[in-house]
């Protein structure tokens, strides 16, 4: 009996140390698979805000090398590398040939491109002249801050000579008082009959016989001026940019001499002097004495209204919305033979692009858009009486009660999309900004500017798509050409139906054109299906006859803003900022991005700024210098640019200094990452949770069932009573009782 309670003792032993080895193989167990969860909970949640840039397939877009367009030799250093087209070659570009050519969507390896003649490098870069783009390189040391205004110039020493005035149009001639005469002297070649009285009384909102008369002899005087105007121009100056650039002239010159003190602007005083004190007087209580303004900058409308005299007849710029009230007939009575008598023009009232203020009344004989462009249209849309945004390069006529009263012969509707005709032929590519298209260049610039991107953008999706449609249709119509060429073939004799020693039959060659025309009709579908996928500056860099002048959208990062100061004449000195915008199909080339704005809180100081988005229109293929050799680059001109960082990016760029701490964006790029940042802890906290509930029901459970069998091992078993006690037998006696050990 002895023996049977220390074998009881032994297994209670070991079952407690086997039960308590269970629970700590179960304890560690939950700990490990926590720790699991753990961790894959925080790797998720950094992937989920991680931001970056996933690279393009290798086998779609090889890399690929550009050719350089010169060899390598000595260069003057102060002489910007262009290359020049072909003399012969027309300035206006044919659109792409209707006719398929087998390509597809990889950069060639060779790009054959025009050799430079060193003779005809140009020195001015216009627009281009104060950025460091001219030079080509991407140097770290370029200043990325905004070029410092240059100082104002002094009046140039005028000449007697007219043809020079013209030729620089801001040369001044003096009166006899050594002041300028503005009535009499022109700066310009847009310029009509200065010197001349004309009888136009300012501030009525009328005209008088004697005034529409004159008013009909400046309008028959623009028409003529429009012919005599090539016979002025010096034969390498193009007539187009010379006239356009003209209406720009009279404005800058205006505000020079403003800059300098040698021009006030007050408006004048609407009261009439008492006739027996001489005191000012008041007819009525809406004339009230107009104090001096304090200007910060010179205004044309400003200027316009406090000197009307001195502006009839000058050219000016205007942009705003125009609404039509309806025609008005204009005869002039002194005409020559041949010379039209009668003018027909749109009246109505020009508001600021606000349309909270009228800054003019407006007289226009026609009006372009672009899908008129070079046809004038004269039926403008004014039963509906529509604000339309646009541009008026006209002449000043009279002060119409306080608004000026300008004529145009052609106003010019301001829409998203940009005039790609008048680009493709004005605009010459394969060299920097010229003199020649810097009207073109700027004027482009504003009309994007002023524009809705989101249409823009729109406008460049569907000609994306268009494209791609044309040239899944290019791709059958070749197929179906090159089938009917298989079948004649093989009826005349030519090929075989199988492979043979001579070369591969027809079945074999069927096969390989099925595959083919599969292939790339796949891959324009999904081009469709999937538009961000379109390997846009490929399609650009490849076939920029195409692009020219139309809106695109490009994707990727930016390595380089450059700010400088625009032209003070035709963009009125705006700053201009420059991007080099590298694309995943671009392959380490980029595309130079001009914009006049960019996002709050832009890190333009930063090496390499991510999720920038681009819809511009193709300029021009701009040339640039670099490593020893002229490269090509896309040249789009933007209104707006769009910048999508994730919280961690702009965290990371405000780390390093790059956006302020007291940043808008800043505050909501934190607050983001709080909000993750607390969801992580409360799921991470759920699963804690989760876990604890998990092992503290296992070691309850664990632990009931340990005290059940130390109860059962434990237990003394009651021998007074044997099994036979139960039953009847021989022990029934109950004088006979077992002997307890």
């Amino acid at each position: 009996m002895v023996t049977f309670t220390m074998n009881g003792n032994s297994t209670a032993e070991w079952k407690r140390r086997n039960s308590l080895e269970r629970w700590q193989s179960r304890l560690l167990h939950s700990l490990l698979m926590f720790l699991v969860a753990f961790q894959s909970a925080v790797s998720w949640a950094d992937e989920l805000g991680r931001g970056g840039r996933s690279s393009g397939s290798a086998d779609e877009f090889p890399a690929f090398e550009l050719p350089p367009l010169t060899t390598s030799g000595e260069e003057s250093p102060r002489r910007p590398s262009v290359v020049p087209e072909p003399e012969e070659e027309s300035p206006r570009r044919s659109p792409r040939p209707g006719t398929w050519s087998p390509r597809g969507s990889v950069l060639d390896n060779s790009i054959p491109l025009d050799p430079v003649d060193r003779d005809t490098l140009e020195e001015d870069l216009g627009p281009f002249r104060n950025s460091p783009f001219r030079n080509g390189r991407l140097s770290p040391t370029t200043p990325r801050t905004r070029q410092p205004k240059p100082p104002l110039k002094p009046p140039l020493r005028p000449t007697d000579d007219g043809l020079d005035e013209l030729s620089n149009p801001l040369a001044r001639k003096t009166a006899d008082n050594g002041e300028f005469d503005w009535t009499r002297q022109p700066v310009s070649i847009a310029d009509i009959d200065l010197g001349r009285e004309w009888p136009f009384m300012h501030g009525k909102p009328n005209l008088t016989d004697d005034e529409a008369d004159s008013y009909a002899a400046l309008v028959q005087a623009v028409m003529d001026r429009g012919t005599v105007v090539p016979a002025q121009i010096p034969e390498n100056m193009s007539v187009r940019s010379a006239w356009e650039s003209a209406f720009y002239r009279f404005a800058e010159v205006r505000r020079m001499a403003w800059e300098n003190g040698k021009l006030k602007l007050q408006l004048k005083s609407l009261d009439h002097p008492d006739p027996v004190t001489g005191a000012p007087k008041l007819i009525s209580s809406n004339d009230r004495i107009q104090p001096a303004l304090e200007l910060k900058a010179y205004s044309l409308r400003f200027d316009m209204q406090a000197h009307p005299e001195e502006f009839v007849g000058r050219p000016v710029v205007l942009y705003g919305l125009f609404k039509p009230f309806g025609s008005v007939e204009l005869r002039a009575k002194r005409t020559l033979e041949g010379e039209e008598q009668f003018f027909t023009v749109q009246r109505g009232e020009l508001k600021n692009l606000q349309n909270t203020e009228t800054i003019a009344i407006v007289d226009a004989m026609s009006y372009v858009d672009p899908q008129s462009q070079n046809v004038p249209l004269k039926a403008w849309p004014s039963e509906k009486r529509l604000a339309i945004p646009v541009m008026i390069k006209g002449w000043f006529v009279k002060l119409w009660g306080q608004q000026p009263l300008v004529f145009t012969d052609v106003a010019r509707m301001m829409t998203p999309r940009p005039y790609d005709e008048y680009i493709r032929s004005e605009v010459r590519s394969r060299r920097p900004v010229s003199s020649d298209d810097s009207w073109l260049y700027h004027e482009t610039l504003r009309q994007l500017q002023v524009t809705s991107s989101e249409v823009q953008a729109g406008i460049a999706l569907n000609e994306q798509q268009a494209y791609s449609r044309q040239l899944l249709l290019d791709v059958r119509q070749k197929a179906a050409a090159d089938r009917l060429s298989l079948d004649k073939k093989i009826q005349t004799g030519l090929i075989t139906r199988n492979d043979s020693e001579k070369g591969e039959g027809f079945e074999t060659l069927r096969k390989r054109l099925e595959r083919q025309v599969a292939q790339r009709e796949y891959r324009y579908q999904q081009y469709q299906k999937h538009p961000e996928t379109f390997p846009t500056f490929v399609e650009v860099f490849q076939h920029p006859e195409h692009w020219q002048g139309r809106l695109v959208t490009l994707r990727g990062h930016v390595r380089r803003v450059t700010t400088y100061a625009g032209d003070s004449t035709l963009f009125d000195g705006q700053p201009l900022h420059e991007l080099w915008l590298f694309t995943e199909d671009s392959q380490q080339n980029p595309a130079v991005i001009i914009t006049p704005t960019l996002p709050k809180d832009f890190p333009a100081s930063s090496d390499i700024i991510d999720s920038v988005t681009v819809t511009g229109c193709l300029f021009k293929m701009y040339v640039y210098r670099s490593q020893q050799e002229n490269r090509l680059a896309p040249l789009l001109l933007a209104g707006h640019v769009s910048w999508t960082p994730t919280a961690d990016q702009v965290v990371a760029l405000a780390t390093e200094g790059h956006i302020p701490s007291n940043s808008l964006l800043l505050a909501a790029a934190r607050s983001q990452g709080r909000s993750t940042s607390d969801t992580l802890m409360l799921l991470l906290g759920f699963l804690a949770l989760i876990g604890a509930m998990t092992v503290w029901g296992r070691v309850q459970r664990d632990r009931r069932e340990r005290q059940r069998l130390m109860l059962l091992v434990d237990e003394r078993p009651d021998f007074r009573q044997t099994s036979q006690d139960l039953f009847s037998g021989p022990f029934v006696d109950p004088r006979i009782e077992p002997t307890r050990g």
